[in-house]
């Protein structure tokens, strides 16, 4: 971004927001008004703004838009932060637009960021071409990590030695670069040479990304862990880490290996294997989890020898004569050409915290010319008791005027331990996250539930909303246990995609979203006082109802 447009001294307009306002439109965005500077940061689920910003969850970056106290806190004021200091107009009494310090600003409420500032001219996804490999760094500086594309913002570094499995390749800036999609659903792109030429000063070296020297040994099983933060590698021992096993964590395996100073075991996901430490040595002298055997094996061995021939199982038919329907979940992360058409339903993520799925509005367009039913979910990253509520009102303007026949779900995991880093991991945030999204959500008219695993059920989620449980089994593509005492819709596998089945029929989950109802005028000549009096007691009765719930919420947890 070139901030010389601005640094003239010629105001745009005059006041702070018109500052941002001329962002915009330097930006090719619609510059209309948004309100005040307050009005950016705590309306911008519903005045337009996060459909051109994404909210700033980390340290801010040159461009980023703040929106702080100001010199009134009724109207806050806004401004564009740059190299620890902020442009903005309108201090002090000075409409120019100036670099001040920072703390002249006022206490900062959060970060904005520009959707708008990818060179487009220089990067084009459509550019990307797929590639799967491991990239073994051998730079002596520091190699940037940049988000979204090859010129945004940093995003990490990787240093000498360090490798990375990536799936995409692209040329050009000068450079070769190996591109991938972060766990969190942030593509990243790292440089791996010093120039645009094939083999010309390298700064990595590129193989396969299934190590071939590792000797695997056949072993099935079933590792339980008994330490935290343990991570998890796709392809092999040093591939991309993508999760972590904690206390108490199970992981099915196939093989086993000694390598790189560590036993590990090998499982699958999908058509990718999974590697994960399970000693702190190569002996076992410092175990990091101990072993069981598979279900499956436990139950053979506990058959009674006998010669006479065993009946038929039927263990496969009544595990499916509760289900009412076969579908699928997907993400950006999965292919733009999945064939959607066999399958009785589809739940598309449409949000992760308060970011778009980059292939929402692709997989929804699919969904409603296949005239197929769909519901979205939202992958929860909420760390107090205000982005609950942000999540599903961001999720909610997603879908506004779209036919949801399947639910919006809250989606209550944790995969790449953001809240466990945060501190937030407890039962009291996870669930109080869940009830304050699906209240917000049920409150607009939509069916809602949460989706968790069996494991965090009781454990980290308490709730009264219907659940979409996760229990994959052994995780062979089959449906292993009946979930529907449980949930009223069952993620049964991920092998090799996301699978589900549904409890009920489809008019179970429909919803009926509230439409935007323009309000009474005071002088309508329509409106009456009867009328008046109706909404105020309709007010009045939610009030009481909400009062009296509360009474026996709290009385139930006086005897229990």
């Amino acid at each position: 971004m070139n901030i010389n447009y601005v640094q003239s001294g010629e105001p745009y307009g005059g006041q702070c927001v018109s500052l941002i306002q001329g962002l915009m439109a330097w930006g090719g965005k619609p510059c209309v008004p948004r309100g005040n500077a307050r009005d950016w940061w705590f309306n911008r689920a519903s005045n337009g703004v996060l459909s051109y910003f994404d909210v700033v969850t980390g340290a801010p970056q040159n461009g980023d838009v703040g929106v702080s106290v100001g010199g009134d806190a009724r109207y806050g004021h806004i401004f564009i932060y740059w190299e620890g200091r902020a442009l903005s107009q309108n201090v002090l009494g000075k409409p120019q637009a100036l670099l001040w310090p920072l703390n002249y600003q006022g206490a900062v409420w959060g970060y904005l960021r520009p959707k708008f500032y990818t060179n487009v001219s220089a990067y084009l996804a459509t550019q990307l071409i797929k590639e799967n490999g491991m990239a073994t760094f051998n730079n002596d500086t520091d190699i940037v990590i940049h988000r979204d594309s090859p010129t945004g913002p940093s995003y990490g570094s990787f240093v000498k030695g360090e490798k990375q499995v990536y799936t995409e390749k692209w040329v050009g800036l000068g450079h070769r670069w190996i591109s991938w999609l972060h766990t969190n659903g942030v593509r990243c792109f790292a440089a791996v040479s010093g120039s645009d030429s094939y083999g010309v000063d390298q700064w990595a070296t590129i193989s396969a990304p299934e190590t071939k020297d590792i000797e695997l040994t056949q072993e099935n099983g079933v590792a339980t862990f008994i330490v935290d933060g343990v991570h998890k590698h796709y392809d092999n021992p040093s591939g991309e880490i993508f999760g972590q096993c904690n206390s108490g964590d199970e992981i099915r395996y196939y093989w086993k290996c000694v390598t790189n100073g560590h036993r590990y075991v090998v499982g699958k996901e999908g058509d990718r294997k999974v590697f994960v430490a399970v000693s702190a040595t190569e002996d076992r002298s410092q175990m990091w989890a101990k072993f069981t055997a598979p279900e499956e094996e436990k139950k053979e061995e506990s058959k009674p020898s006998t010669t006479e021939p065993s009946k038929p199982s039927t263990s496969a038919t009544d595990l499916k004569k509760n289900v009412k329907g076969y579908g699928v979940d997907i993400s950006e992360h999965n292919s733009s050409d999945i064939d959607l058409s066999q399958y009785d339903f589809v739940i598309i993520r449409a949000s992760y915290g308060e970011h778009t799925d980059k292939k929402f509005e692709y997989f929804a367009d699919k969904c409603e010319q296949l005239k197929i039913p769909y519901g979205v979910y939202c992958y929860d990253y909420a760390l107090n008791d205000e982005q609950p509520r942000a999540e599903a009102e961001y999720i909610c303007s997603l879908v506004k005027g779209r036919n949801i026949q399947m639910g919006i779900w809250f989606d209550m995991e944790d995969a790449d331990a953001y809240k466990k880093k945060a501190g937030v991991l407890t039962k009291e945030r996870c669930s109080f996250s869940c009830k304050v999204f699906c209240d917000y959500v049920s409150a607009q008219g939509y069916y809602t539930g949460v989706y968790t695993s069996t494991s965090w059920l009781g454990t980290f989620v308490e709730t009264t909303y219907p659940i979409w449980v996760a229990n994959w089994g052994t995780n062979n593509g089959e449906i292993q246990s009946d979930q529907s005492s449980v949930g009223v819709m069952h993620q049964y596998s991920a092998n090799p995609i996301d699978k589900n089945v549904i409890f009920h029929d489809i008019d179970f989950f429909k919803s009926d979203p509230k439409s935007d109802e323009p309000k009474n005028d005071k002088n309508d000549e329509n409106s009456s006082d009867s009328v008046k009096k109706d909404e105020i007691n309709v007010s009045g009765i939610n009030k009481l109802v909400e009062m009296l719930l509360s009474i026996v919420e709290k009385i139930l947890k006086f005897f229990n």
